[in-house]
């Protein structure tokens, strides 16, 4: 086998392309239940409370995909994201479900469930949340890439401006796995904790800022992914058999 070979770039960089879509879903999520879209031009907010089983739900339209219609955080999107819950992002044991109809950013099509379960507070009084995507598709030009994760995050700082997510900082660790756009199995685990730092979309899109993952194509030696320094930047260092290479996240 090759040092750098090509079905393992391909997974690696698939599965950071899929990984930082779903960090880009999260936000929109929890801005939804921030100020429904009252700020923005688009897109436009549904609000439909049933109380008939304590649920109610949030459907957030992009529009049919006039490139005037919704250009949002930088990306042109279009059809609808729809999210079901029990209770407001910070509220304990509440359940936020999220399921997309047509939803396209960039001409990517987001297919899917994506939960995001509270689970209260801990021992430290931070928040923590199990982050899921379930039979997550992500239809591209080069073919589509399957996702599905399951991971735990602890809200260390920001939670008491919950108006501000900009300012929110996590730290999560957790397993993925997946195929990638050419028809890859890959298995991902975190190995070190994710700092994952939401000031930096102020200054891109790329929010994880340090820590380290494993990532196994079948087949293939397992790889090491390092997100850096701290630094709010999109570059992954990938360390297989002593050798290092970079890659850049997608947007």
């Amino acid at each position: 086998e090759d040092n750098i070979n090509e079905s393992g770039t391909i997974c690696s960089q698939d599965y950071l392309f899929a990984e930082n879509l779903f960090n880009d879903i999260n936000r929109i999520v929890e801005e939804a239940f921030i100020d429904n879209g009252e700020l923005k031009s688009c897109p436009e907010y549904t609000l439909m409370n049933q109380d008939t089983s304590d649920t109610d739900t949030i459907i957030i339209d992009f529009g049919d995909g006039n490139p005037d219609d919704c250009l949002l955080y930088g990306k042109e999107r279009k059809g609808k994201i729809i999210i079901t819950f029990s209770g407001k992002y910070r509220d304990s044991l509440s359940i936020i479900r999220t399921t997309f109809d047509h939803y396209y950013t960039n001409n990517n099509w987001i297919q899917g469930e994506y939960i995001i379960t509270n689970y209260g507070k801990n021992q430290q009084g931070n928040i923590m949340f199990s982050n899921e995507v379930i039979g997550g598709s992500i239809t591209t030009n080069n073919g589509t890439i399957n996702y599905n994760s399951n991971m735990l995050k602890e809200w260390i700082s920001g939670s008491n401006t919950f108006s501000d997510i900009y300012d929110d900082k996590y730290v999560m660790n957790g397993t993925a796995y997946g195929n990638s756009s050419n028809d890859q199995d890959f298995e991902v685990t975190i190995v070190e904790d994710l700092y994952i730092d939401q000031t930096c979309f102020t200054e891109n899109y790329c929010i994880i800022s340090s820590g380290n993952i494993e990532l196994t194509p079948l087949g293939y030696t397992k790889r090491y992914l390092e997100y850096g320094d701290t630094t709010c930047d999109c570059n992954v260092k990938v360390n297989l058999n002593n050798s290092e290479y970079f890659l850049v996240i997608n947007n």
